[in-house]
Formats: C-alpha cells, sequence, structure tokens
C-alpha cells in the first residue's frame, strides 16, 4: 500500500506544489470578498481532485496493464485510490482551516458557528464528489469521467438545498449532509473493491 501511495505522489509531485500556489492566491484573494471560511472548502476540494487524476495517469502510462504481473492486488489499487483520495482532502482540509483562522485573526471575524458550518460543507463537498468521481474514473474514459467530475458538485448543491429545506437549522441540514456523504464514501468504496476493481478497464 505504502509502494502504490508513494508512487501516485511521485505522479502529482509537480503538479501538487502548483495547485498550493494557485489555492494561496486564489483562495485568499476570495476569503476577502466572501466569507473567510471558503477557503476550507477550496483546499479541499481542489487537493482531493488531483487525486482523482493519477487514475486516468495511471490508463494513460499503462500501469493499469503492468500492475497485472505485479504481486498486488486489484483490491490494494483501488484502495490506495480512495486512501489517497482522503488523504489529499484531508491536507486540503487543514490548510484551509488553518488559513482561515489566520485570515479571521487578521480581519477580526472569527465566527466559530460559520466556521463549523464551512467544515461541514468542505467534509460533504469532499465526499459526495469522491463517491462519485473515483468509481467514475475506472470506469469510464478520461472525457467521460471528467463529466462525472462536473456533475458531481452541483448534485452535491443539489442535496445541501434539499437538506436546507428540510432542516430549518443550518448546521443540523449540514450536519447530516456530512454524514450521508460519510455514508456515500464508504459504500462507493466498498463496492468499488468488490466489483469494479476485477473489472478489465484499459
Amino acid at each position: 500500500m505504502k509502494g502504490l501511495l508513494l508512487k501516485d505522489y511521485y505522479l502529482i509531485r509537480s503538479v501538487l506544489y502548483i495547485i498550493l500556489v494557485v489555492f494561496a492566491v486564489i483562495g485568499i484573494g476570495m476569503s476577502f470578498l466572501t466569507s473567510t471560511w471558503v477557503l476550507t472548502v477550496i483546499a479541499t476540494v481542489m487537493l482531493g481532485m488531483i487525486s482523482v487524476t493519477t487514475i486516468n495517469m495511471d490508463k494513460t502510462s499503462g500501469w493499469r496493464k503492468v500492475s497485472g504481473v505485479l504481486p498486488v492486488s486489484k483490491k490494494a489499487i483501488m484502495d490506495s485510490k480512495y486512501i489517497l483520495y482522503l488523504l489529499l482532502s484531508g491536507i486540503g482540509f487543514l490548510l484551509g482551516v488553518t488559513l482561515s483562522i489566520m485570515v479571521s485573526l487578521f480581519k477580526n471575524q472569527l465566527d466559530f458557528n460559520t466556521m463549523l458550518l464551512f467544515i461541514s460543507i468542505s467534509i460533504a463537498l469532499a465526499l459526495f464528489s469522491g463517491s462519485i468521481t473515483i468509481p467514475c474514473s475506472f470506469l469510464f474514459s478520461e472525457e467521460k469521467s471528467m463529466l462525472s467530475l462536473i456533475i458531481a458538485y452541483p448534485l452535491s448543491a443539489t442535496i445541501f438545498v434539499g437538506a436546507a429545506l428540510l432542516f430549518d437549522n443550518k448546521m443540523v441540514a449540514c450536519s447530516m449532509v456530512s454524514l450521508l456523504g460519510i455514508v456515500l464514501y464508504i459504500v462507493s468504496w466498498n463496492i468499488a473493491r468488490k466489483y469494479i476493481a476485477y473489472k478489465e478497464i484499459a
């Protein structure tokens, strides 16, 4: 597992640094125009998306075929993608929270209710999109998997709107959506490792 994660890290290492710089410039700029805590959402989503690109990189490089003759189980390969997604999303989340707190203190606008609200939104968006985009990236071509990435976020937003209509309290609504995101991610992971991992995908 460690070897698989290191392989993916080497694939995205150069892109990762660029994304972090882009996030720092765009994210901090946006935090002064909108809520400071939007940094948490942006960082979590941006870093999570990078891990999904490694699946298409594997297809392009022929890794999927090479891995078939290596002493690495297909379930382990699938697990590594879901773990990488959680790791990068988690790093983005921590980075976003840290920067949001710093900017909030600088602006003297530290609000714990807003913080908890955006933390819930970040977790839910990351898990919803991951549960859709990871299996779709394995099953479909690069173009179609990009379409799943485009669909995942509006779908997440629709679920947020539905939750907001069902629950008057925003925190309760976001907490329920976050919990649903966790459940869907676990379900997606289990389905992927049991069925999608064994499909012959070029």
